[in-house]
């Protein structure tokens, strides 16, 4: 179980970082996501440039969690709830929207399941272990 939360740490630092990139990179989440046309302002580019800061602050988080992973066993149940349950829940609104086809969306809400299927349980397992 310690390699499954091990796995863990590192799924989310590796979606975490590439998240960063599509951050950064309007032309990259373009690519990537394929979103209805609009107009890449300033404020825009402000909003994202906030967004990717924070998210390479929790991929910087996730990589220090998992040097102690049973100890810092919280940082997994803190990014469960609230950050990927409300990333999810844009993901529902923007796909609902039609602003980005469900079948870009679709790889995201495979790797919230995948996220949730490996962060709860090795939470559960480190608490277990006596991680404080």
């Amino acid at each position: 179980m310690k390699k499954l939360l091990m796995v863990s740490y590192w799924i989310g630092i590796v979606a975490d970082a590439l998240a960063t990139a599509l951050l950064f990179s309007p032309t990259l989440a373009a690519i990537v996501l394929q979103p209805a046309p609009f107009e890449i302002s300033a404020n825009f580019l402000y909003v994202a440039r906030i967004a990717g800061a924070l998210m390479l602050g929790w991929t910087v988080l996730l990589f220090w969690a998992q040097l102690k992973p049973i100890e810092r066993a919280d940082i997994l149940l803190i990014t469960l709830f609230p950050v990927v349950t409300l990333l999810a829940v844009a993901g529902v609104l923007v796909a609902k929207s039609g602003q980005i086809p469900l079948s870009k969306m679709a790889p995201m809400f495979v790797l919230y399941v995948v996220i949730f299927c490996t962060f709860l349980p090795c939470y559960v397992w480190a608490k277990k272990q006596g991680g404080k």
